[in-house]
């Protein structure tokens, strides 16, 4: 089983996105000896790795286009997959039509080993060794990574076909189209959720597992320290009707979806 046990969320303040994660969900900071600087804060929920990464020239996640340098947009980047055999991994890549290569990560001290771009440009990475994600496993934990795709079933097929992952629900629409697709990655469960027609591509929400919604609901009222002055209070909504995901949520400092359940998700 490919198991997502990392997940990076781009930032232009990666320092207070990581406060409110850790005053929020109690996350703690796993330090990262070998890549020491002051543009990737790992944390963990004793389980998944998560990368508060800045927002910087010179990054390996920026891209070259026409010669000028794009850095990425605030928000979701990427997920990491835990792998007993890249070699596995990579015999299935090989078998795709078309075929998909590895490309080799920065060997700068970082946890991951190898980068895959899926059909829709999404980055996922891999590594055998896995990330550092200290202990023991606690709630609240991130339980769930949803990503929105123009067609979730040829994205759930090359996932499927691509990592050791299995499909473990789905929703339709009256159609029999599929509106949301659910992998188990682990004991973290992907979401692949069709795009709206004005929407886009690519990684648009986490869940988290707490044991009290209500808890974090004090918590969020009790500790505004990581707003700026003038900007209002985080607070749990109620999803739009239809929403294929949980019914309650928040959205980050940044503005990243966050999902709220006490009984957790499929895996």
């Amino acid at each position: 089983m490919a198991e997502i046990q990392h997940l990076a969320i781009c930032t232009k303040n990666n320092r207070r996105l990581a406060r409110f994660y850790q005053l929020i969900f109690g996350l703690e900071e796993s330090w990262n000896r070998f890549q020491n600087s002051p543009y990737a804060f790992y944390m963990s929920d004793g389980y998944l790795n998560l990368n508060c990464l800045q927002i910087r020239p010179g990054s390996s996640y920026n891209r070259i286009v026409d010669g000028q340098e794009i850095m990425p947009d605030v928000g979701i980047n990427h997920i990491g997959f835990t792998v007993k055999s890249v070699k596995d991994v990579q015999q299935r890549l090989s078998s795709l039509d078309p075929p998909v290569k590895l490309v080799a990560s920065p060997q700068d001290g970082r946890y991951e080993e190898w980068r895959i771009t899926d059909p829709d440009g999404t980055i996922f990475e891999i590594a055998e060794g896995g990330w550092e994600a200290g202990g023991p496993e606690r709630l609240p934990a991130i339980r769930y990574v949803g990503i929105r795709s123009e067609d979730p079933e040829r994205l759930a097929s090359f996932y499927k076909s691509a990592l050791p992952i299995r499909e473990v629900n789905r929703v339709t629409d009256p159609t029999g189209e599929a509106r949301a697709i659910f992998l188990s990655a682990g004991k973290t469960n992907l979401g692949l959720l069709k795009r709206a027609k004005a929407g886009k591509n690519g990684f648009e929400r986490i869940g988290f597992q707490v044991s009290s919604i209500g808890e974090i609901k004090q918590r969020l009222h009790k500790a505004p320290p990581y707003l700026y002055p003038g900007e209002p209070e985080v607070s749990v909504m109620t999803a739009p009707s239809g929403d294929p995901g949980k019914s309650l949520y928040l959205k980050d400092p940044d503005g990243n979806i966050v999902e709220l359940s006490e009984e957790g998700w499929i895996a």
